[in-house]
């Protein structure tokens, strides 16, 4: 049976994916929103899960029995997840704390999952903590009932300069066969689009707001390099020693040329079907950490002169977008016609555009007013959005991709008085904010080991958030880069100086408001074998949140030093009624 994606409820391509489990002799299906590249927003074509349930989040699991359907989402997506996914047939969990595994613990007969889109590791572990249950491959379940399926993106290619990456590509690929030559292995199998974009200097437009061509590759430890990519896109000169192929021919190629070969891929990102084609093949499986991953996060001089002007350029977007919400907010809601959520987010943007080197956003504006500033991944609609009023709180989440790097800033703002429930949580934030932001530590520290810094001071009230504390970003790449991740979970990659991420705790009253405060720093050297964050973001934090009289004296002046930093970076590309602003936003703490 075929469905029309227009034409059909979520219950009839629920009903009609099972229908097509049982013709396939399995028993269920396990789905992700991940794609074959592990994307954090996948392309129209591949975002299947949302396509079945209405849910637009980034990340979600879910397992479809005959007789049940189980939806799983993090603590970043419970609220958005019971909006958008019909609770009439589909059941809600915690996919950290109630993954998948303990939902098919107990299952039996067979069990159907899309080897694409499951990495090695996740397969591996629902296998170990899952004992008993039978997985069985499915390529691409939904291929024979999506008939006006979106075809896959084909946008051609880009080449970065020299002296935008600091690097040629015939540089990285010596370094990574020296690397594979330490590992004692043939070759090295990529799957992550943005490790081979920065491999290969090049950027495509295959995914709004993630610049890189959706493409596999495969780097021999002798002889050159073989990409896997559609040949429309190949519009600009490569590398002599670079060998290309189309797209669809990866594993064939894996299972004809690596007969007797060690191969070695990163378990975490590389799909199940990649191990499974090189068991096959007969090569050696190496499973290892992502050397491309590891290497790429640690910026080089011109990546990260590159995002120091793209935050310059941010700085003075936000600048224009304070002053304007200053100046508009109070007049529009004057005259009962208040400026709503989407017509925030579209200034903002705006002012973004006025950059000749602005290219998108890095992600989707979070413009959050009031009760939705609870959502930590709300997007607001573009007709019927809420309105920002001076009785209630604000949240924005933006960024931007520059020719020469990626930003993402949060700041929370009020316009009015804050009532006195809210005020020391907000101050709770923002003292976690600046423990982090001021932490100095020894050179290989874990991120998670920092986490605590930023959690503290909500913790001594009671209260936590149910999301990460910061993340890698990359050069005009993802926004969320890998292998560095601040939060609970267990990060065993040790920051170096060259690593550039996010700082950003915040707080979420369900149904109620929010905040958040997020920078973006560069790791640098303090002294000798000691690391600390050097702010990238410049752009005002709206103190009149906080109770400035709980804070102590280093906090103070850790705000006034970065208050005055941002005035003094920013102002002279101001125009003067838009640096009075900023004059007044960075004033010192003594005079708010």
């Amino acid at each position: 049976m075929i469905l029309q994606a227009k034409t059909t409820s979520s219950a009839d391509r629920l009903a009609c994916l099972r229908r097509e489990i049982a013709a396939q002799g399995l028993d269920g299906l396990i789905l992700t929103t991940a794609d074959a590249f592990q994307n954090e927003e996948a392309p129209a074509h591949d975002r299947t899960l949302a396509w079945l349930t209405g849910f637009s989040g980034s990340l979600a699991h879910a397992l479809v029995l005959p007789d049940r359907a189980i939806f799983l989402v993090d603590g970043r997506y419970r609220i958005q997840a019971a909006r958008q996914v019909e609770a009439a047939l589909w059941d809600f969990g915690h996919l950290h704390s109630e993954p998948l595994a303990q939902w098919l613990k107990g299952q039996r007969g067979k069990i159907g999952f899309d080897p694409m889109c499951w990495t090695v590791n996740q397969i591996e572990q629902m296998q170990t903590e899952a004992r008993g249950v039978s997985l069985h491959a499915f390529a691409d379940p939904f291929a024979a009932i999506w008939q006006d399926r979106p075809p896959p993106p084909c946008a051609p290619l880009r080449a970065l300069p020299i002296l935008d990456t600091g690097r040629s590509t015939e540089d990285k690929l010596r370094h990574l066969q020296r690397e594979t030559i330490a590992l004692q292995v043939d070759l090295w199998v990529e799957t992550r689009p943005d490790n081979i974009a920065w491999m290969f200097n090049v950027r495509g437009a295959d995914i709004a707001m993630n610049p890189l061509p959706l493409s596999f590759a495969v780097f021999p430890s002798y002889g050159p390099a073989q990409w896997f990519i559609d040949p429309a896109k190949l519009t600009i000169p490569l590398p002599e020693n670079v060998q290309t192929h189309p797209r669809d021919h990866f594993l064939s190629w894996l299972q004809t040329h690596t007969k007797g070969q060690r191969a070695a891929f990163d378990p975490t990102f590389t799909p199940e079907a990649v191990r499974l084609c090189l068991t096959k093949a007969g090569a050696l499986v190496i499973p290892s950490r992502g050397l491309i991953t590891v290497e790429k996060s640690r910026k080089s001089k011109a990546e990260l002169v590159g995002f120091r002007s793209a935050h310059l350029a941010d700085a003075v977007a936000l600048a224009r977008f304070g002053h304007w919400l200053s100046m508009e907010l109070p007049a529009r809601e004057a005259t009962n016609q208040p400026i709503d959520e989407a017509e925030a987010a579209n200034m903002l943007e705006q002012f973004r555009k006025a950059c000749p080197a602005y290219q998108e956003p890095s992600f989707t504006t979070i413009a959050a007013s009031g009760e939705n500033a609870a959502l930590c991944h709300y997007a607001p609609p573009a007709q019927g959005s809420a309105p920002l009023l001076s009785s209630q709180i604000f949240l924005c989440d933006s960024g931007g991709q520059y020719d020469f790097g990626t930003t993402d800033i949060t700041r929370t703002f009020a316009f009015g008085p804050v009532p006195r429930d809210i005020r020391p949580i907000a101050t709770a934030v923002l003292q976690g904010f600046i423990a982090l932001c001021a932490a100095r530590f020894p050179e290989g520290t874990m991120p998670h080991q920092l986490d605590a810094l930023a959690r503290a001071p909500l913790w001594a009230l009671g209260l936590d958030y149910d999301h990460g504390t910061g993340h890698s970003v990359g050069h005009n790449l993802l926004v969320h880069e890998h292998p560095h991740r601040i939060g609970k979970a267990a990060n065993s990659f040790g920051l170096m100086a060259g690593h550039v991420l996010t700082i950003e705790p915040g707080y979420y009253e369900e149904g109620h408001w929010g905040i958040r405060i997020e920078n973006q720093v560069e790791v640098v050297k303090t002294g000798p074998g000691f690391l600390g964050f050097d702010p990238m973001t410049m752009a005002p934090i709206d103190l009149s949140l906080f109770d400035l009289a709980a804070l102590s004296r280093d906090e103070r002046d850790w705000l006034d030093a970065y208050h005055a930093r941002v005035c003094s970076n920013v102002a002279p590309e101001l125009s003067d009624v838009v640096k009075d602003w900023l004059i007044t936003a960075t004033r010192p703490v003594s005079m708010s």
